[in-house]
Order: C-alpha cells, then sequence, then structure tokens
C-alpha cells in the first residue's frame, strides 16, 4: 500500500519541468494553472529602514497583529498578538469579518510604543489568500481557501475593506494599509535582512505557496516599467489541476479533493500541506482497519472522523510510540509500525514534491544561487519534513539554500510597508 506514495526521482522533476513550463504560460498570460501574481514589490530592503509600523498578518485559522519598530542596521523591535479565528468568523457576511479585523488591530495598538494616536500610522496587510494586486497597495481577492466563504469579499479589493473598517473604529481611525501583500512575498522580504541573496519565499504550513524575485523583461504585463525585478507571486498549490498530478494522486488524494470545499482546485497544496497530509493519513489507516490489518479490523472513532489528523499529528507519530498508543489504546507493536510507516511514506511525499517546486523555482531563475526563506509549522516542526526536502534537493543538483523565517510573513509586511511610498 505504502508503494503508492513512492515518487521517484525522475517523476520529481519531471513534476518541476511542468511547473516551470506552466510558470511561463502563467507570466505570458496563457492558460495556466499558476496564477503568477505580480506582488508590485519592486525592491528589496537594505536593513536602514526606520519608524514604526503595524501588520496584520491573516491567512487561516489564526492571525496576528504585530507592532514593529524598525531601526537602521539594527534588529526591528517586535510585539505581537495572536488571535484565534472562530470558525463562525469564517462565513459572516465580508464586512463583519473586516470590521472584526480591525476590532483585534485596536486591541492590539500599544500608544507608547506606537506614537501618539494622531500620527498617521502605516500598516503592512498580509493577506494570505489569492488575490490579483493592481498596485502595492490594491489587490483583490479571487477566490477564497481554507475553508472561509464570507459573502461580497470576492472581487474586491481587501485594503479598501480594511480601511473602511479601521476607519470606523475611533482607535485605529489613523491606521491606513500602505501594502499589501501575500504571505509568501512577506516572508521573501523578511528574509532579506538575516540572509544573503534572500530571492524566494516559501510558505510549507497549513497551506503552501511560493514567491520569487522576477526579472521585469520575463513579465510581458510589466513591459514598459522602469523597475529592473518584481515579486512575483506564484501560487503554486494550484499546480496540477490541469492533469500534471493525475499518474501521482492515489485514490487518497482523490477523496481528499472530492470532499474539499474547492474540488479539482489545489491539487498541488492538498499533497504537501499540513491541511491535507493528516487527512491522508486518516483515510489510509481507516482503509487499514477496514481490511483487518491494523486495529484487528476495529474501527477506531478517531478514523472515522474528518480532519482528526493534522500535520503536527503525523510529525509526533512518527517520533513517539506514545502519541501512537495514545490515539489508538491497546494498539499493538505491528500497528504501532504500521501508523509510523503510513506517516513517513505520506510525509515524505510532501516533502519531495515541496522540493520539485522549489526545483522549479531554481531552474526558472537559470540555476543560479540563492537562498529560500520559509516560512510554516510543517517546514519548521515536523520532525522529517525539512531534512527530507534538503536531501531531495541535493540529489536534484539543486543549489538553492533553505533557511528558516520564522514568523517571517508579518515582519516582511511591515518592511514593504515601510518601502512603499508616502500617502
Amino acid at each position: 500500500m505504502m508503494a503508492k506514495f513512492e515518487i521517484t526521482l525522475e517523476r520529481l522533476e519531471k513534476v518541476a519541468h511542468d511547473i516551470v513550463l506552466e510558470m511561463n504560460d502563467g507570466l505570458s498570460g496563457k492558460q495556466s494553472s499558476l496564477l503568477m501574481l505580480s506582488t508590485y514589490i519592486h525592491k528589496l530592503p537594505k536593513n536602514n529602514e526606520n519608524g514604526k509600523y503595524l501588520a496584520l498578518d491573516f491567512g487561516g485559522s489564526t492571525f496576528r497583529v504585530i507592532s514593529i519598530k524598525l531601526q537602521s542596521n539594527e534588529d526591528p523591535i517586535i510585539k505581537s498578538k495572536t488571535f484565534e479565528m472562530d470558525n463562525r468568523m469564517k462565513s459572516v457576511p465580508g464586512h463583519e469579518l473586516f470590521d472584526h479585523l480591525a476590532t483585534c488591530v485596536a486591541n492590539s495598538m500599544e500608544n507608547d510604543f506606537l506614537g501618539s494616536e494622531s500620527e498617521a500610522i502605516p500598516l503592512g496587510f498580509t493577506f494570505s489568500f489569492p488575490m490579483e494586486q493592481s498596485s502595492l497597495s490594491c489587490g483583490s481577492l479571487i477566490r477564497w481557501t481554507k475553508g472561509f466563504e464570507n459573502a461580497n469579499v470576492v472581487g474586491k479589493n481587501v485594503a479598501e475593506l480594511l480601511n473602511a473598517s479601521l476607519a470606523k473604529n475611533q482607535t485605529t481611525r489613523n491606521v491606513y494599509v500602505a501594502a499589501l501583500a501575500n504571505d509568501t512575498a512577506g516572508t521573501l522580504v523578511a528574509g532579506c535582512i538575516h540572509y544573503q541573496r534572500c530571492e524566494c519565499g516559501v510558505i510549507l504550513g497549513t497551506g503552501s505557496n511560493a514567491a520569487y524575485v522576477e526579472q521585469i523583461t520575463n513579465v510581458p504585463s510589466m513591459k514598459g516599467s522602469l523597475d529592473e525585478q518584481v515579486v512575483i507571486n506564484i501560487e503554486w498549490g494550484n499546480f496540477g489541476e490541469y492533469g500534471h498530478l493525475k499518474d501521482i494522486q492515489t485514490e487518497y488524494d482523490l477523496e481528499v479533493d472530492s470532499t474539499s470545499s474547492n474540488p479539482g482546485k489545489a491539487l498541488f497544496e492538498k499533497m504537501i500541506s499540513g491541511m491535507y497530509i493528516g487527512e491522508i493519513v486518516r483515510l489510509v489507516l481507516k482503509k487499514c482497519c477496514e481490511s483487518g490489518d491494523f486495529l484487528v479490523g476495529n474501527v477506531s472513532e478517531l478514523l472515522v472522523k474528518p480532519n482528526t489528523f493534522d500535520g503536527a499529528v503525523v510529525s509526533n507519530c512518527i517520533r513517539s510510540d506514545d502519541e501512537i498508543s495514545s490515539l489508538f489504546p491497546g494498539c499493538t507493536p505491528s500497528d504501532m509500525s504500521l501508523v509510523r510507516e503510513v506517516c513517513s511514506a505520506v510525509s515524505d511525499r510532501a516533502a519531495k514534491l515541496a522540493a520539485a517546486g522549489l526545483y522549479a523555482v531554481w531552474l526558472k531563475r537559470g540555476k543560479g544561487d540563492f537562498t529560500a526563506a520559509i516560512d510554516g509549522s510543517v517546514f519548521i516542526k515536523h520532525v522529517t519534513f525539512a531534512s527530507v526536502m534538503r536531501k531531495t534537493l541535493q540529489e536534484m543538483g539543486c543549489t538553492v539554500k533553505l533557511e528558516i523565517a520564522s514568523d517571517g510573513s508579518g515582519l516582511g509586511s511591515a518592511l514593504i510597508a515601510a518601502m512603499a511610498p508616502k500617502p
């Protein structure tokens, strides 16, 4: 059964080359599963930025409000508050969602840190959903992902929606969105102040995506721009929508996709991100139970209910038999071995496919040396993911250096706001 999750180096290279072809098509405006969106970020920080900024990092089940003081050539001073996103908020009307975000910004503001209440405060808004930008501070939601379905937001300028909610709140009336960024772009920019030649940002957490620095001459839609480069948001989670992954999808991948909120979409993401690898593991173990190969055929209640596993559980099962026995009381040593085997097989495939995605960026950029700043719980906390990814890239001959940019998206959006033109 685990052979279904094995993937050869040759097949990974094919995945990477297909991604490059889709990247080129996306940049040229041809039909492509990859949106290849301009972020309108044309320059990268030099660690000489100064000032006080806010950042709102929104993109999933939790979000953060961050107060940041930038001081030239010194480490930034950062204060952060994290909020849980109630599931109910994922389906309320759009204006209620943005009012809630503004209220949380207000609850997080520290005037002694940010300055007087009359002083205009630039905010960097990390909005980690597919959006099409027309400027650094203007971007329209293309579609919701990650279970969000708030009405009257798709097609709207999310910076404008947040500004309207900020203006209604007495505490935040002087806060304005100076820059809008995807989390991958934010991670890339944040990595620039820590690592040399940081030219790619990757998210490997609940979801997955990447952004990289592209030459303007390779972006036909920006022909005539006086800038030399631009950060491109790949939206690589969408890869596979035109059948490129069909031969490596298992029946478990197909079930995860068919029962998701966006069938046929984000197929690459559904094979590599923390939101889905746990569900794949659950389905495999459930099948093992039903065939009598696990728990003596007694299907655990834990395996019946969808989405009871996540990336953290998968990692913990690889790390510790105690985790397995706590999940499945009374399981035998062979049961434990099977759980480890399933978790490792699904995790390793995910890490190898993520490596193929980064290999594609390396190919697209002409195989030059650069650093990829990576954020996200799967890469940072999963017990084997990062090492398998690095090993796979090495076997593929890729010279990209992987570095952690923990909490990079929030700092990145503040840095982007710091570089933004003043109103």
